[in-house]
C-alpha cells in the first residue's frame, strides 16, 4: 500500500498516511484541544516527543509494526470491553434502564441525531463505561522498562527495600489494583456509582489504569471509548440486553488466554424493546 501511494502520488486522511508522513519527517506536533468531558477512564496524551528529538530513522518495517500494532491492540480489546459491557448490564437490569433513561432523554432532545457532542453529555454512560473498565480491564497487566535505578522503600516492618535495576522488565498488575478493596472497597460489586461527580474525585490516579498511565499510555483511549459509547446508544435505544440460558453466572475468566476473556465466551440476548 505504502509503495503504490509513492507510486501513484495518492493521499488519503488516514493512518497510513500519517506514518509515511513521519518517516519523512513532515509531521509537527499542534497544541492538542483537551476536552474535560471525553471521559474519566481517558488519559492524556504525553508531552514527551515534543521536547525529545527522535534520531531514529523509520523504515517500512516499523511502519508495518505500528500498523499491525493498531490493529491487534485496538480490536481486541475494544471487543473485550463491549462484551463485559454487554454481560453486566444484562446481569444488572437496574442499571440498565438508567442507562436507557438517559439515552433516550438525551436522544429525544437531540432529535434522534447522535453526534459527538451528544454522547460526550451522557454522564451515566460513561459511569458505566469506567466500572465495566474497572471490574473487566480489557488488558489485566501492563509491562514497563526501568529507565534508571530506583528503590521501593518498605511500608511495613517486615518488608524489605525493593531495587529495580535500570533494564528490568516490571509488570504492573491492573487486574489486582481494580480488586484492591483499599481502592475499590467491594470490588466484585458492579456500582458504576464509584464514577459519578462527587466519588470520582477520591479515586487515586494510580490505583486506576485501564488504559495506563505515562508517555506509555493507550493512544487510543478517546476512540475506544468513543466506539463503545456509539454502539451501546444504538443497541439499548432499541433492544433490552438479556441473560440466556448460555449465560455463565458468576462468570468466569479462561486461564489458558493471555488476555481477558470469558471462560465459556460470552453470551446474552437482544430483545426488541416494547416502546
Amino acid at each position: 500500500m505504502m509503495a503504490t501511494r509513492e507510486k501513484e502520488g495518492i493521499i488519503r486522511p488516514d493512518m497510513i498516511h500519517l506514518l509515511m508522513e513521519a518517516k519523512k519527517g513532515n509531521l509537527k506536533y499542534e497544541e492538542s484541544q483537551q476536552n474535560s468531558d471525553a471521559g474519566f477512564a481517558t488519559v492524556e496524551e504525553s508531552t514527551v516527543g515534543q521536547k525529545l528529538q527522535n534520531k531514529h530513522i523509520l523504515t517500512d518495517d516499523d511502519l508495518t509494526a505500528q500498523a499491525v500494532l493498531f490493529f491487534a491492540a485496538g480490536f481486541d480489546t475494544s471487543s473485550t470491553l463491549i462484551s463485559f459491557m454487554a454481560y453486566e448490564l444484562a446481569l444488572n437490569e437496574d442499571v440498565q434502564r438508567k442507562l436507557q433513561d438517559e439515552i433516550d432523554l438525551t436522544m429525544f432532545e437531540n432529535n434522534n441525531k447522535l453526534s459527538y457532542e451528544t454522547i460526550l453529555s451522557m454522564k451515566y454512560l460513561d459511569m458505566v463505561i469506567c466500572e465495566t473498565l474497572r471490574k473487566w480491564p480489557p488488558v489485566p497487566a501492563l509491562d514497563r522498562l526501568c529507565v534508571k535505578p530506583y528503590t521501593v522503600e518498605p511500608t511495613e516492618p517486615n518488608e524489605n527495600p525493593v531495587l529495580l535495576e535500570k533494564g528490568m522488565v516490571i509488570w504492573i498488575g491492573v487486574y489486582a489494583m481494580h480488586h484492591d478493596p483499599k481502592y475499590f472497597p467491594n470490588p466484585d460489586r458492579f456500582d458504576p456509582e464509584r464514577f459519578n461527580d462527587e466519588n470520582k474525585r477520591n479515586i487515586d490516579p494510580y490505583s486506576y489504569l485501564p488504559f495506563g498511565i505515562g508517555p506509555r499510555n493507550c493512544i487510543g483511549s478517546r476512540f475506544a471509548l468513543l466506539e463503545a459509547k456509539a454502539m451501546f446508544v444504538y443497541w439499548l435505544s432499541k433492544f433490552n440486553i438479556v441473560v440466556v440460558k448460555e449465560t455463565q453466572i458468576p462468570l468466569k475468566i479462561d486461564k489458558s488466554s493471555f488476555n481477558m476473556h470469558a471462560e465459556k465466551g460470552f453470551w446474552v440476548g437482544l430483545k426488541l424493546r416494547e416502546k
